[in-house]
Order: C-alpha cells, then structure tokens, then sequence
C-alpha cells in the first residue's frame, strides 16, 4: 500500500485553513457557538431579556423578577464530503505545492455547499419565519423583515432599496454603528457600483473579505450562490448583522487509502457543521424579480 505515512492531522489542518479564508455567505456569521464542535452535538444558544425598571420609592421594598431568556438548538447535522485521487499520497506529500493545492481544491467545493445551506436556512427564515423558545417553553414565531413584493432591480432603485433596509434594521434597534453585510447578485451589484460612497475593488485587505464597497455602512460583497425561489422568479439578496446567523462547523474525519480496482490512493474529507438564523430581526430581504 503506497499510504503509510499519511498526515490526517495536517490534512484536516489544511482544510480548516482554507475554510476560513474562503468569503461567503458562512464568513459573514457569527462564530461565538464553536467550541468543541463535532457530529450530533446539540448547541444550546441563549439569549437574555433585558428586565424592567421601576420606580423606587423611600422606605419600600423593591420587586424582583425571575431571569428571562430565550433559546435555540444549534443542531451539528449536516455533513458533507470531498474527495481527491492520487497515483501515491505519500509522495504527493512531499511535492511542494500538491498537498496545499489539493486541500484547498477540497476546501472549496465544501465551503460552496455550507454557503448553498446557510442560503436555504436564510430563504427559510424568510418565507416561514423563525421559532424562539423562551424559558417557561412557550414559542412564537418571529419574522425576517423583507421587501412586500418582488420587482427587478434597476440603478433608479437599487440604492433607495438598500436605504429601506438599513432603516428597517435600525428600526429593530441595530445601532447606526454595527458592520452590516450586504450580499448581492452579480446583476444588483452591476446596479449600484456606479452609486457607492467607496469602491473598494482595488483594496486587497478588503476584497479578502469579499468586500468590493460600502454604501451607508453597508459592506458590498457579490455572492452567486444566493438562495433563489425559482417557482415565483425571486433571487433574495439581504443586509445583515454579522450576529443574524449562527453558523458551527468542524473538518469531523480525513482518511486515506487504497482504492480497490485502481493503481491509486484517495483522501477524503468529512466536514459536519451547523448553521441557524437566530437573530431574524438583524437581517433584512431584497426580492429582486428575475427574468
């Protein structure tokens, strides 16, 4: 067998790397729920309420409320593989530059489908709402702020849409300050490039990010993986808080081996994660009208 000295370790290493640098839908989440993440792990998300105040009088005794909250699962259930082949992994280890290109080849097609599942998690969000528990076990259903009806984007509407949302947000107590993401189509971007405060296309610390301009606080990222409603023409395009969507996920396996039948070695990749909108009201949907 010509795998003996394979690096699982270093492989899932490398693949986390790449993961992390990728942009996309999964960067622009919050991370605060990592830790120890693996496969079937339920994460517990809580949030506080913040309690009333009252008048205090002289003389009198004060009253004192139970500590409120709601809470969500973080369910670590979805998993999703990539594979490469080679004619020796161990020798592919030792070729500069083929390890690093592989795993960063595997990194990608697994970060396209995380973003393809926070997409659909969003577009659930929007057109089914969300549900939040509080702590005496009573739900309701909490709605994503959203545009009331699908119309093409054009450059007479596109910023005036991003306006509505951002005031929308700030309507939700999102403050005047907080980093909001905007994730737009190609074909809205195309729309308001002419019209943003800062073109940031040629700023290589920014376009790291995905960043490519800002418009009222708004940073501009281009995403082609964008949840669509084919049914009814809709591509959702949203404005966000980096705390709208809860996202954890680990490299869980790496293995290598000799494939049967063939003069070659495989390496394979499981990564498990989970992804949630957990703050419905931090985020807001363009529909926009496709052809």
């Amino acid at each position: 067998m010509a795998v003996a000295v394979f690096k699982q370790a270093l492989w899932s290493k490398q693949i986390n790397n790449v993961l992390d640098t990728l942009t996309g839908l999964k960067n622009h989440s919050d991370f605060s729920y990592e830790g120890e993440v693996k496969g079937g792990n339920v994460l517990k998300i809580t949030g506080s309420v913040r309690p009333s105040v009252g008048n205090y009088v002289p003389g009198t005794n004060i009253n004192y409320e139970s500590v409120g909250g709601i809470s969500q699962d973080l369910n670590i259930n979805i998993y999703k593989y990539a594979t490469q082949k080679f004619d020796d992994v161990d020798r592919a280890q030792s070729i500069p530059g083929v390890m690093e290109n592989a795993t960063k080849e595997m990194a990608k097609a697994l970060a396209d489908q995380v973003n393809i599942e926070i997409a659909n998690k969003m577009k659930d969000a929007v057109t089914a709402g969300v549900t939040i528990t509080n702590n005496a076990g009573t739900s309701e259903i909490l709605t994503v702020p959203q545009e009331a009806a699908a119309t093409p984007v054009s450059k007479a509407n596109a910023l005036t849409r991003i306006d509505d949302g951002v005031q929308v947000l700030q309507e939700n107590n999102v403050a005047p300050t907080e980093k909001l993401w905007g994730e737009f189509s190609p074909g809205y971007y195309k729309c308001i490039k002419q019209g943003l405060f800062v073109d940031l296309t040629n700023n290589v610390e920014l376009a790291k990010e995905g960043i490519v301009g800002i418009y009222n606080n708004v940073q501009v990222c281009i995403e082609n993986l964008l949840p669509v409603d084919t049914t009814n023409k809709i591509k959702f395009n949203f404005i966000r808080t980096g705390k709208a969507v809860a996202f954890a996920g680990t490299v869980e396996k790496t293995e290598a081996g000799r494939l049967e039948g063939q003069f070659a070695d495989y390496v394979r990749a499981l990564y498990a994660f989970g992804t949630k909108v957990i703050r419905p009201k931090e985020m807001y949907a363009i529909k926009e009208k496709t052809a």
